[in-house]
């Protein structure tokens, strides 16, 4: 039986380089990376313009904006349009993307940090300056073993094999939920003590709330309400972890700017928060207002994402589906030039915005070839595993049967 290869694909916006083609080309339908096509792709993040990914042997790449050194490596170089291998002491497993930031989970459980660190998101205090270029350990997480991490815009969060959490980085809005008396920025890793009775499980951050489930898939979320990404049922900001009533079985978070998604143990979907061009999923008929509490989605995941005002997830059997913002904000026509807005995000072939989840038919393997889902013969031609969501630009690590030559 032939091995399927793991391939990164990526779409959307690409000024700044941030989707790895070698050029600043936005693209409306996956595309795969063939600068990684050697590589057999584990994980991807999606940060504000830039992109990291671990490969199943360990190695770490990075592409896109390096105004604040975020990619870690070419100190001096503003973007890089292709990605750049950054070389580490210990194999990489996991990435996570702020917006002018970067963590790199080790096989060894340690944290490394690249990028800006203005607010402390780097976890590294003050010694090595408001942004670091290159790499560094998160020296005070240390004898912690860490098995997961997540990145909002300028915070951060680490999950220990013990289940315990830790946040550092911009406190505002409660974002870190360590309390009324951390609402500033927090320059080390601190245990989120709030959470210390329960096992958590997951971690997520969004832009600037944040969330957790525990083992008995509770739902627990903190920081900033202000449009009801919460889903207490008030436009509050929390700074202590608050459970979100009627959400049971929870597997994974997923949360974006102001808007938020669960999927549970058994694929069921739930949204809340605003609905900025339909990023909730249900419908273009749907209320205005935004869903203060959680509301189902007719659709079943095993895993997503959400980005500024879209979103994304991959059903059991590898389906990519997409919905939310398209680009133009709805009106279907690109915007100038450069605009560091958005650019086919979603992957349909146009800018247009989605209402509903609709699934992703088309992937391009290569300038002029693609796979195309409505043409397939015996089965489908590829399926995803796991998908990131960013600001405008989305990515996926994709499993397919392709040969070297078609990817010319």
């Amino acid at each position: 039986m032939t091995r399927l290869g793991r391939f990164l694909a990526v779409w959307g916006n690409g000024q700044h380089g941030r989707l790895g083609h070698g050029t600043e080309s936005s693209e409306v339908f996956p595309r795969i990376v063939q600068a990684l096509a050697g590589s057999r792709v584990a994980h991807v993040a999606a940060g504000g313009a830039h992109t990291t990914v671990a490969t199943e042997d360990g190695c770490l790449w990075t592409f896109g904006l390096n105004n604040n050194g975020q990619l870690g490596c070419l100190k001096d170089t503003p973007y890089a349009v292709a990605p750049v291998e950054v070389i580490l002491p210990d194999s990489i497993k996991a990435v996570a993307a702020g917006e002018s930031h970067t963590l790199a989970l080790s096989s060894s459980g340690e944290v490394w940090a690249a990028g800006s660190n203005v607010d402390g998101q780097l976890g590294l205090g003050s010694a090595f300056g408001a942004k670091n270029a290159e790499f560094r350990l998160v020296r005070a997480l240390q004898g912690v073993r860490v098995a997961a991490i997540a990145a909002g815009n300028q915070h951060s969060l680490a999950l220990s094999d013990e289940g315990k959490v830790f946040a550092w980085g911009h406190g505002q809005f409660g974002a870190l939920g360590l309390g009324t008396g951390k609402l500033r920025w927090e320059a080390f890793p601190d245990q989120v003590a709030a959470l210390a009775a329960v096992k958590v499980s997951s971690i997520a951050a969004g832009a600037f709330h944040s969330g957790a489930v525990d083992e008995e898939g509770s739902a627990w979320m903190w920081g900033n309400g202000s449009s009801w990404q919460l889903g207490t049922g008030a436009n509050v900001h929390e700074c202590l972890p608050q459970q979100v009533r009627g959400l049971r079985h929870v597997s994974q978070l997923c949360l974006g700017f102001s808007h938020s998604m669960s999927i549970g143990k058994h694929g069921d979907v739930y949204t809340w928060g605003t609905d900025e061009n339909g990023s909730l999923g249900q419908g273009f008929n749907w209320p205005t207002a935004p869903s203060r509490t959680p509301e189902p989605v007719k659709l079943r995941l095993q895993s997503g994402a959400a980005g500024w005002k879209h979103s994304a997830g991959v059903t059991s059997d590898g389906r990519l589906i997409t919905w939310g913002w398209g680009g133009a904000v709805g009106s279907g026509g690109f915007l100038s030039p450069g605009a560091d807005l958005g650019a086919g995000q979603l992957g349909h072939g146009d800018d247009s915005d989605q209402y509903d989840p609709k699934q992703v038919q088309r992937l391009q393997i290569s300038r002029v070839r693609y796979r195309d889902l409505r043409q397939s013969v015996g089965g489908a031609p590829w399926h995803a595993l796991q998908v990131a969501c960013a600001r405008n630009h989305t990515a996926a690590v994709i499993e397919a049967d392709i040969s070297p030559a078609e990817l010319q």
